[in-house]
This record gives structure tokens, sequence and C-alpha cells, in this order.
């Protein structure tokens, strides 16, 4: 990469400002040297800091310094590239970073002369007979580019000239309340460390033991080293009251199953509850009252491993849910993601039963679950929503309520109405 060519004046103004006991030092002269970012960088940056992208000063002069050494100048692509490595931390930003990208840089200019702007206001090789050959080479055609519509009831034709369009004009980025990366931070932090596998980390306690024992020079002990062996069963309500968050609540999965980096994360869905066909004589002493609670038979409700979960989305691959439970769920942390009725703001003392009872087979195979509505909690009174939260730990799907729900999963307190 080619630096720009300094005025003498400044050499001499940096060394007056020397003598006058200003503390700078010959980096910082060479520095005036690297060639201008350019001007359509800053303005990506911006736009990607108001979609989302956690960027700060320190990320922009990242790339200033990877540009000074030489990186990204070879063409827009590389430029591309190298943008993508630094901003860029998934598949989906990578996406809304090349699309911006696209539509804001330089086009029908040659890469090299146009990105180093400064270099042409400086660079005294650069003449304009130069110049004018260039301009030559390039066929006019392909100098400007003219888009004329055809006229339509007499109206004179509209002529856009020296217009840049993209190849994508709309970039929609989903607004969910939770983006990817908020996500995978929140369930980084569920971990259970366990030393596995080859001995390759210093035992620096037992290497001074055995050097006290013996009193000469031993061989260093080695011990394996942490490995998360976490695992995480997902049971996702589909279908029904909950059409209208799928592709919420798919996110938010592919985020914890792709980025939490968990041992194993397994996702099965059901439909309202996820086990159906709890025995409802035990409900025959509450018939009479309108909105029955479940407290004073709480014990006589039997667990309920009978049903099935699906392994995909559309429900069309049943699985038997003692199956799942055996498999996945032994020693594991379980979420539960459903409205439990909040959205159709009905109260269904059946679907509480089996609720409850799922929950009791669930407690026979770990005590680490969770409870994620979609909805806010204003929207849990008086509904299903509402008496499942009495029982098991229930939080809203945003920031807050993911990382209270992996502070529980973690063994932090949390009080619970009527625990069963």
């Amino acid at each position: 990469m080619k630096l720009l060519k300094l005025p003498a004046f400044l050499w001499e103004l940096f060394q007056k400002l020397r003598r006058r006991g200003f503390p700078l030092t010959p980096d910082e002269y060479e520095a005036l040297k690297q060639p201008n970012l350019p001007p359509f960088l800053w303005e990506l940056f911006q736009k990607l800091r108001r979609r989302g992208f956690p960027l700060t000063p320190d990320d922009y002069e990242a790339l200033r310094q990877s540009l000074q050494a030489g990186f990204g100048w070879s063409s827009k692509e590389a430029l591309r590239d190298l943008c993508n490595s630094l901003w860029a931390k998934s598949r989906q930003e990578q996406e809304i970073l090349t699309a911006l990208f696209n539509q804001l840089a330089p086009k029908n200019e040659d890469w090299q002369l146009s990105s180093v702007q400064a270099e042409k206001d400086f660079d005294a090789d650069v003449t304009d007979s130069s110049k004018k050959e260039q301009h030559q080479d390039v066929p006019e055609h392909q100098e400007r580019e003219e888009i004329v519509t055809e006229s339509r009831s007499g109206l004179p034709p509209i002529s856009l000239k020296d217009v840049q369009l993209s190849e994508r004009r709309f970039i929609f980025v989903p607004q969910f309340p939770l983006t990817s990366r908020e996500v995978a931070q929140t369930w980084r932090r569920l971990r259970r460390p366990v030393r596995v596998g080859a001995a390759t980390e210093l035992d620096v306690e037992l290497t001074i033991a055995r050097f006290c024992q013996q009193g000469t020079a031993t061989s260093v002990v080695l011990k394996p080293r942490r490995r998360n062996v976490a695992r995480l069963l997902l049971l996702v309500d589909h279908q029904g009251s909950m059409t209208a968050f799928h592709r919420f609540c798919k996110e938010v999965c592919t985020a914890i199953q792709q980025a939490g980096r968990l041992e194993e994360t397994a996702i099965y869905y059901f439909h309202n509850v996820p086990a159906e066909g709890a025995d409802e004589q035990v409900l025959e002493p509450l018939h009479n009252k309108l909105f029955p609670v479940l407290d004073t038979i709480l014990p006589q409700i039997t667990p309920l491993k009978t049903g099935y979960l699906y392994e995909d989305s559309d429900l069309l691959s049943p699985i038997a849910v003692e199956e799942v439970l055996q498999k996945y769920a032994s020693d594991a942390f379980v979420v539960v993601i459903s409205d439990a009725g909040a959205v159709r703001k009905s109260y269904s003392v059946v679907r509480l039963l089996d609720t409850i009872s799922f929950i009791k087979a669930l407690r026979a195979y770990t005590l680490n679950y969770v409870w994620l509505n979609p909805l806010p909690k204003s929207y849990w009174k008086d509904n299903t929503a509402a008496q499942i939260a009495r029982h098991v730990p229930m939080f809203p799907l945003n920031r807050e309520g993911i990382q209270k729900a992996v502070n529980v999963l973690r063994g932090h307190r949390y009080i619970i109405e009527k625990p069963l």
C-alpha cells in the first residue's frame, strides 16, 4: 500500500510543536502518512449500529489499523470480507453487512483510486494527462448509465442519471424482543464444567506437593481441561395460539443451539401441553367452582408420561414423551417455551391439570426446569398461564426474563407460590 506524500511544512510544524513541549513521537508523524478511510465506511458503521450491531469506536479503529497493515485494498470484495471478519459475528449479520456495503460502496470507478481519496490529493505523480488517458480508455456506454422509464398517460419519461441502484433496495431486519447475540451471551452462562479427556493442563498444587514430598526435581503433574457438559432440552409449543411467535421462537432456539456452547441441545415440539390424558377424576371436588385452583388436590395428581412430543415443527414425527425424558431430561436442564393460554386469555382447568401432571413426571428426571412465556407478565392475569406460574418458575421471553431463567437453572434461589 502506497503511503501519502506529506507537504514539507508539516515536518517543520511537527518539529516546532515538539520544541514547545508537545509529547509527540515519530510514530504520530508516520500516522499522518497513512491513507484516509473511504468516506462510506463511516456511514456503513453508523447504519450497522442503528440496526443493533454492538459496535464501538474501538471496532472502527480496528478496521483502520487493518487497512493500514495492507488488508482489504485489493478489491471491493476484499474490503467487504474484512468488514465481515471484524464486525459480523453471525451469518445473519454478515448478510446485513454485505447488503449495506453493496449499497454504499462506490460503483463504476477504479477501486484503488476511489478508495484512497487522500492519495489523490497529495500524490504529485498523478497528472492531468494521465487522468485524461484513463478517461478515454473507458467506453462511453460504461462510464455513465442512464435509466429511462416508458412514458404512460402522456407523462414525460423519468430519467435517472448517475444514480447507484443496489441489488437489494431494502434491508429488512427482524425486530424481535431479543437478538441472537443477547440469547447466546446469556445461555453461555449455563455451565457445568467437568474435567474430562486427556491430561493436558498443568496442576500446580500437585506438582508442588510432589516436589516437596520427594525433595528433588520431578516431572510436572497434568490434569484434564474443564469442559462444559451441560445438556439442555427445549420443549416448544407450536401452532395454534403460538403461530404469531413461530419466527421469534425459532430465532431463540437457533441461537441457543448454535452459540450456547452447551454439550447437547435437543429441541422437541408440542401443541398446547407437552402431555395429554391426565386423570380428570381428581377434579370432581372442584366441579362447583367457576375458576378452580388445584392447590387442594395437588397430592392426588399423578405424573403423566403418556402422549407424544414431535421432532419437527410441523408435528408430523411423534416420539413418546417417556422416551424423550429418559434420553434427554435425565440430569439435564429443561426449558418449556409456551404462552400457556395467555394469548387467548382463557382459563382451562384441564390444560392446567395436564401441565401439572407432566411437570410431576419431569421432576423424576430433573429439578432444573423453567418456563419461558413469549408474552409479557401483564398478559398472564386471570388465565391458565397465571395458575401455571404459581407452580413452575415462569419468566417472559425477553432479556431480563432469560437472564433470570438462566440464574434459576444455575441454582439461584427463586420463590414460587405453590411448589409441587
